[in-house]
């Protein structure tokens, strides 16, 4: 790991990361989970649009960082979460296929994991969306999502095991 954003990736411990786009219906549910925990929790929160190099940047050296992002599936259940932990990204047939994203999580895995830019750990949140056309606002089954990923998030950052390493 080398300066700039890996540094402080190490100092901030963890990160929480919203894939997606708010003005793109449902691929905005990574960005509401955000902003339902901003200042709730003792994490880093950031949004991006899922391109590997930002994702890199943003979880490179974290001790542990969730990304929330907005799928597609098939069949389609919107509002189904999936919860994955960094050895399964990738392998249930939710990324690449069903990604909203040109380039997925499991490029933005494999390219960190060939540069050394990884978190120690890695959680995912999958969230099934149903409207991925342009506007704003959430479809009903996907805002209850939401909700449930956050707290989901919140909980994980209450573990001690996910603390941050003392200074």
């Amino acid at each position: 790991m080398t300066g700039g954003a890996a540094d402080r990736a190490a100092r901030r411990g963890r990160v929480v990361i919203g894939v997606g786009n708010p003005f793109r219906r449902d691929d905005g549910a990574g960005p509401a989970v955000v902003e339902a925990l901003r200042g709730r929790i003792a994490a880093t929160p950031a949004v991006t649009d899922g391109e590997p190099a930002r994702l890199i940047e943003l979880w490179a050296g974290a001790a542990l960082a969730v990304v929330v992002d907005a799928v597609r599936a098939d069949p389609p259940r919107p509002g189904r979460v999936h919860e994955q932990a960094l050895e399964a990204v990738g392998r249930d047939g939710l990324d690449p296929p069903a990604s909203s994203h040109a380039l997925g999580l499991e490029h933005a895995v494999e390219l960190g994991t060939a540069l050394d830019r990884m978190p120690v750990r890695l959680r995912v949140y999958a969230i099934e969306g149903a409207d991925f056309d342009f506007g704003v606002g959430l479809t009903p089954e996907v805002e209850a999502a939401v909700a449930t990923v956050a707290a989901r998030v919140e909980a994980l950052l209450r573990d001690p095991a996910d603390a941050p390493p003392a200074r």
